[in-house]
């Protein structure tokens, strides 16, 4: 059986990736801040702050005592954003953000590549905002771009092991942490080849690809999936 570990699993596009893997049949362990007040049966949750180095542990704690030695993929959803302006941001907002995007990113990769088999695969998330540069956004696309940075590095890394790292990079989708840009979605939509709102399942395609053996051979690329928004 295939095991994934998604990590903001309880809701938004983890939550969506999440049921569609476990309907497939696939063992999912889903590590967030909290589970959700519906849980899927059959899901493993368990509660980590993988922004620490202790809830890092902790979820490699949790593995191993339910007795999940080996995860095949890794999709990477856990991700916090902060909207301010660069000159009213505290230091202490910016390295959070930083902190839970970026370096929790490294961390949980670092920890679960150990546990992945050859040819294991790797989606982790970036943002269509890296590509556009907003306002107000900073430390965010910052954070984000050093994902994509990040993950080319270690696609090479482990490209001996067959084992794929990848990016999806989603434009504003109708998620919790998307209703904290929800004044700019109008100018989202109207940005778009295809005008109309991003939902979580419009995301969940294109990293089942990524998870597929179709995509054996697809590592260290970033894949937008934002109705078109961003072309490149």
């Amino acid at each position: 059986m295939t095991t994934a570990l998604i990590t903001g699993g309880s809701s938004g596009i983890g939550a969506a990736v999440t049921e569609s893997l476990r309907a497939d049949g696939t063992r999912c362990v889903v590590a967030d801040l909290q589970p959700p007040q519906e849980p899927l049966d059959g899901v493993d949750y368990v509660r980590a702050d993988l922004a620490t180095a202790e809830g890092v542990e902790s979820l490699l704690d949790h593995l191993a005592g339910t007795g999940v030695s080996r995860i095949d993929h890794l999709v990477h959803c856990a991700g916090l954003v902060h909207r301010s302006s660069f000159r009213e941001t505290s230091r202490a907002a910016w390295e959070r953000v930083l902190r839970v995007n970026l370096d929790g990113a490294i961390a949980v990769s670092q920890a679960i590549v150990p546990l992945m088999p050859r040819g294991g695969r790797i989606v982790l998330f970036a943002s269509g905002t890296v590509f556009k540069g907003p306002r107000n956004l900073f430390a965010y696309v910052a954070a984000k771009a050093g994902v994509i940075g990040f993950a080319r590095c270690l696609a090479s890394e482990l490209g001996d092991d067959e084992i794929t790292v990848n990016v999806v990079s989603p434009g504003l989708t109708a998620t919790p942490m998307g209703e904290l840009l929800a004044d700019t979605e109008a100018a989202n939509i109207a940005g778009r080849a295809i005008q109309r709102r991003a939902v979580p399942d419009d995301i969940v395609g294109p990293v089942r690809f990524l998870l597929s053996e179709q995509a054996r051979f697809v590592t260290g690329q970033t894949l937008c999936v934002d109705g078109g928004s961003v072309k490149h």
